[in-house]
C-alpha cells in the first residue's frame, strides 16, 4: 500500500480544520525574527496539495514545495500559483539554488522513520542553505499520539466517499500508524482504498544528535504557536535552527 494515493485527492476536505492561517502567521514571525526577509527563496519540505506554499507565495516569498507523492504535487500545481513544485524525496536535498529558508510543517518530518532518516535530512537542509540561512520545521510530540490519537477510529461519511481511520502508537518503536481505509464511487461502482501511513517520534536528544551531525549548531525550540519552551503536554513543537 503506497501512502497519497486515493487520500491525495481528498486530502484538502479530510483536512478542513487545519489551521492554516495561524500556521502561516507564526510561521511568518519565525521567519522574520531570524532575519528572514520578505521576498526571500523559501522551499517547503512535503509541501502535500500545496496549501501552505502557496500561502507564502502570496506574501511575497519564491517559493519551491518538495513533495514524495506525485498524486499530491499534481493537485499542488492544479492550484496554480508562480511555484516551482519538484518531485524529490526529502532525504534526498538536492536544490540549484541555495536558499535563504527551508521549511517543513504539518508534521511531514514525523513520517522519517529512523534517526538516520532523520540526520539525512537535516545534512540535505543544511547543504541547501544560504550561509545564515533558516530551518524551521514542526513535530508531533509523543504526548500527542499517546493521549489522543492511540486506539481512537475516526469515522466520517463525506457524501461521495467515507472512511474509517485507526490509530495505534507503540510506544517501544516510538511509531504510530494510521490504517485508513476508504469507500467511494467511481463508474457507478463502489470501490475501496486503503493506506497505512506511519509516523515517528524523535526526542530532544534524537534531534540535537542529527542537527550536530549535519552541522547545526543549537536550535530553538518551541511551543506550537508560542515562543516559549513546549511543555510535557505540549501536542506539537517547532524547531528552528540557522546555519
Amino acid at each position: 500500500m503506497r501512502e497519497y494515493e486515493f487520500f491525495a485527492n481528498v486530502y484538502d476536505r479530510m483536512m478542513k480544520n487545519i489551521p492554516y492561517g495561524e500556521w502561516e502567521q507564526y510561521l511568518l514571525l519565525l521567519l522574520f525574527s531570524f532575519g528572514v526577509q520578505p521576498e526571500a527563496s523559501i522551499t517547503e519540505l512535503g509541501c502535500g496539495t500545496g496549501t501552505m506554499t502557496r500561502r507564502l507565495a502570496r506574501s511575497g516569498f519564491k517559493m519551491t514545495g518538495i513533495d514524495l507523492s506525485q498524486n499530491m504535487l499534481r493537485l499542488a500545481k492544479e492550484k496554480g500559483g508562480r511555484i516551482n513544485y519538484v518531485h524529490m524525496d526529502m532525504r534526498e536535498l538536492d536544490l540549484p539554488e541555495k536558499q535563504d529558508a527551508i521549511i517543513s510543517v504539518c508534521d511531514s518530518v514525523n513520517y522519517l522513520l529512523t534517526n538516520d532518516d532523520l540526520t539525512k535530512v537535516m545534512k540535505g537542509v543544511y547543504d541547501n542553505l544560504k550561509d545564515g540561512g533558516v530551518f524551521i520545521f514542526d513535530l508531533k510530540t509523543e504526548y500527542l499520539f499517546k493521549t489522543f490519537m492511540d486506539g481512537n477510529t475516526y469515522r466520517e461519511n463525506m457524501g461521495d466517499f467515507s472512511y474509517v481511520w485507526k490509530n495505534h502508537y507503540d510506544e517501544n518503536s516510538k511509531i504510530h500508524t494510521y490504517d485508513l481505509k476508504f469507500k467511494y464511487r467511481e463508474d457507478g461502482k463502489i470501490k475501496t482504498a486503503e493506506e497505512l501511513h506511519k509516523q515517528r517520534v524523535f526526542s530532544a536528544a534524537d534531534i540535537r544528535s542529527s542537527a550536530r551531525m549535519a552541522g547545526f549548531g543549537k536550535a530553538k525550540v518551541y511551543q506550537e504557536l508560542t515562543l516559549t519552551r513546549p511543555r510535557k503536554n505540549s501536542e506539537r513543537i517547532y524547531v528552528v535552527m540557522k546555519k
